[in-house]
């Protein structure tokens, strides 16, 4: 019997007709902590429903530098015996997030599928990675490729229950999105810091370009710090003037927002992108919240 897993957040349009949704978009962000989903109505661009589980394990031993990322699906795939099962629909488009294990960016110029294992490995793996989970997308916006790992199970899994669907890298929504809202606008002096559970994105837009991106896997706020400081020092940034944009399922109110506050002076949060329209039932959700999330119906376009 399928395990029925209580959400984290739930908003849903008192319009959303959960059987007629041909002509909706549905998006899907697979992460270490669990999962998220929208829905878009692609008639009217306009999101009428978003929902998140937290699948975390309590007893989950703290990330060292050079372990292999071993995720449990299972309880993913309970979701969507259960809960979710309502998903398993044809939508007009299905598109899903991985947001697990690091990625790289490589130059149009400098790119060959035929070569992408070699190109992985040296870049990011700690060791052999099969060249069946090295998937790969395009960023249009940046003039070049996003590779990545997707472990053979999780391939499995979206292949059972979502075969039609279009993969993503979080990353790649994350940067497409910003490179289309900021990249006529001078930013030079800014951070986009997008924040999970278990890791963070910092990116910087300078002279119409992207300038600076990575990943980093953290266990406590003061790892988070020292990240972030790295970043800001290593670019040359003066922490009294830089504005930093926070995205992500961070609370304004939290210990790890008061401690960026001691060493950054401008902290802001970003707003959702304007190219869409909401719910009115997502005003009550912080507008920083799912950011990648919101922004996955880019990937590809």
């Amino acid at each position: 019997m399928a395990e029925h897993l209580k959400a984290i957040h739930t908003y849903s349009d008192p319009g959303l007709d959960k059987q007629n949704i041909f002509n909706h978009e549905l998006s899907i962000r697979m992460h270490a902590g669990g999962l998220s989903y929208c829905i878009l109505d692609k008639q009217t661009g306009r999101f009428l429903h978003i929902e998140a589980f937290d699948l975390s394990d309590s007893s989950r031993k703290a990330y060292i530098p050079g372990d292999e990322d071993h995720g449990d699906i299972r309880k993913l795939a309970g979701l969507f015996e259960g809960n979710l099962k309502w998903l398993c629909q044809p939508y007009s488009k299905i598109r899903i997030l991985y947001e697990k294990g690091k990625s790289t960016l490589v130059p149009d110029a400098l790119f060959a599928e035929e070569n992408k294992s070699t190109v992985f490995e040296f870049n990011v793996a700690n060791g052999h990675v099969a060249e069946e989970e090295i998937m790969f997308d395009r960023i249009t916006g940046v003039n070049a490729y996003n590779l990545y790992r997707l472990p053979a199970a999780v391939k499995v899994l979206v292949k059972q229950y979502f075969p039609d669907a279009q993969l993503c890298h979080h990353s790649t929504s994350l940067i497409t999105c910003l490179m289309q809202k900021y990249r006529n606008t001078d930013t030079a002096y800014s951070l986009f810091v997008n924040t999970a559970s278990d890791h963070i994105d910092i990116l910087r837009i300078k002279d119409k370009k992207l300038d600076y991106y990575n990943s980093f896997r953290y266990n406590t706020a003061e790892d988070f710090m020292y990240y972030l400081v790295f970043v800001v020092e290593q670019l040359g940034l003066n922490p009294e003037s830089v504005d930093v944009f926070l995205m992500g399922e961070v609370e304004k109110q939290s210990p790890l927002v008061d401690m960026v506050r001691k060493y950054i002076r401008n902290v802001r949060y970003a707003e959702r992108n304007t190219d869409f329209s909401y719910s009115f039932v997502f005003d009550q959700l912080p507008g920083h919240y799912y950011y990648n999330l919101l922004n996955a119906s880019l990937c590809g376009s």
